[in-house]
């Protein structure tokens, strides 16, 4: 075998069907032996794509190892050489290899650069990257994952052009110290083949990102996360940058501060045009819920499918501008699932609506990073009343996640909010809370009288409380609300153990 298993061995014999009255038979047919030796190159081709495509397949996608082939023979490392875009040839370069000689024995090959320095930068190997970084009009992909120190070094050699250029991911991996600056002059402004951006904890001039976003035009993926505080730029002004991208698919924008706000006044004025995205599916955001604001009401995306929103710690979470944006999206504006999980750290609100056939559902996810239980009630309650309007499809609330208990301390949140955040759900048919929740809501329930029940979750069929049986007072409580639901003309079904 050459190389590993991957490989072919070079005396192997293979069979060929024959007509003649010389050779093998096999289940009626006829072959005759030959040698891989003997083989065309038309047929050597064939075999190594199969390969390629076998290879791929196990490794999931990533680049395949056709370097183990073009040791076997010059013939082998002729076919290789002779059809490098239909066998899609890399170079792909980790630190391991002087990069030089590597380029100079496949010089029309692209190149893709990947490494991953950790908390030990070695010096021959950010020199084999400024090596490989010279050839602008070869490299395809660039991925670093670098010390400030190192990205400064290799910052200096992509001020050019990268028209062959179609990834591009740069993360700092330190925590403190002053962030990396990208130059204005970074990438030349221009990489006309770039479909995607990933910058983690860099700081990069909201001018010369804009002039980069226009030479990028067919971009699908745009990815800044952590964004410090002195690459802040503002909603309008980031909006006005989406603008050039019409083949954008997925954003996150994570800022690593809440700070600077944008002024109050951030929203656009009454019958400004919005910019259209017309080919988003998925748009993450965390940040102030001001920023947020800004964001949403000025921009529209028809096709969008899933929405994560992590606000920054606030109580007070007012989000009108967000909410009419959700009105606008057909796959978000009809929820008919809605899903609430506190749990120690946080909670996660996640609403779902249905897609029409052979369609990805829409999803819209909201996290808030807070401990108490009655200040996640208190925030959910406030995200719900504001969302009424586009509750009124939910039939089904689901309250905890099942199986996963979580240890809270005592008098942790007051019952009766539960109540309050009920309130906006007036069709949901079916409940199902986990057993963490389940004394609290049932207390809840349990002080709902005769003339509260048919404003409480008034067309509610089924109610599931996870082990509400093993408390006497649970229990009753449960049941006294089903049975003053009933007095009135309100059956429900009570499930659980």
């Amino acid at each position: 075998m050459v190389g590993s298993s991957e490989g072919f061995p070079v005396g192997h014999t293979v069979l060929f069907p024959c007509n003649g009255a010389y050779g093998q038979s096999t289940g009626g047919k006829n072959y005759r032996q030959t040698t891989i030796e003997i083989l065309p190159e038309v047929a050597l081709l064939e075999i190594f794509d199969f390969y390629r495509l076998y290879a791929m397949q196990v490794v999931r996608g990533k680049p395949w190892k056709w370097q183990c082939l073009a040791h076997v023979c010059r013939k082998w490392r002729y076919v290789l050489s002779i059809s490098p875009r239909r066998l899609d040839l890399k170079i792909i370069f980790r630190s391991r290899a002087p990069m030089g000689s590597i380029l100079d024995s496949w010089p029309g090959l692209p190149i893709v650069i990947r490494y991953d320095e950790g908390r030990n930068p070695r010096l021959k190997a950010v020199n084999n990257i400024i090596v490989a970084l010279r050839h602008q009009d070869r490299v395809r992909e660039i991925d670093l994952d670098v010390t400030n120190s190192a990205l400064g070094s290799m910052v200096e050699v992509i001020q050019d052009p990268f028209p062959a250029l179609e990834r591009i991911t740069i993360k700092s991996n330190e925590t403190t110290g002053s962030p990396p600056v990208l130059p204005g002059t970074f990438l030349g402004g221009s990489a006309p083949r770039l479909h995607t951006i990933q910058l983690d904890g860099i700081s990069f001039p909201f001018p010369a990102l804009r002039q980069l976003l226009l030479s990028a035009n067919g971009l699908v993926e745009l990815e800044l996360t952590n964004i410090p505080s002195m690459a802040y730029f503002s909603p309008e002004d980031f909006a006005i940058g989406l603008s050039t991208l019409p083949q954008l698919r997925r954003l996150t924008l994570r800022f690593n501060s809440p700070t600077p706000r944008p002024p109050p006044n951030s929203t656009p004025p009454p019958g400004q045009a919005r910019i259209t995205l017309p080919s988003l599916t998925l748009l993450s955001f965390w940040g102030a819920s001001e920023y947020l604001e800004g964001l949403v009401s000025r921009i529209n995306v028809p096709v969008l499918s899933t929405f994560f929103v992590v606000p920054f710690n606030q109580l007070n979470f007012e989000i009108p501008h967000l909410c009419e944006f959700i009105g606008r999206v057909d796959a978000l504006r009809s929820p008919t699932e809605v899903i609430v999980n506190p749990d120690q750290h946080d909670v996660e609100i996640t609403l779902t609506q249905p897609g029409e056939p052979r369609r990805v559902p829409g999803k819209l996810f909201l996290r808030i990073s807070c401990k108490q239980l009655d200040w996640q009630l208190s925030f959910t309650a406030q995200i719900f009343s504001q969302l009424s309007p586009l509750l009124s499809h939910v039939g089904s609330l689901t309250i905890g996640q099942s199986g996963s208990l979580q240890i809270r301390e005592e008098d942790d949140g007051d019952s009766t909010q539960w109540l309050e955040l009920f309130q906006p759900f007036g069709g949901v048919t079916a409940i199902y809370v986990a057993e963490e929740y389940v004394q609290d809501i049932a207390q809840a329930l349990g002080t709902v009288t005769g003339d509260m029940s048919m404003g409480v979750l008034p067309v509610l069929s089924t109610l599931t409380l996870q082990g509400y049986r093993k408390s006497a007072s649970v229990q009753e409580a449960a049941e006294l609300f089903v049975a003053t639901c009933q007095r009135s003309g309100h059956y429900i079904d009570l499930y659980g153990w």
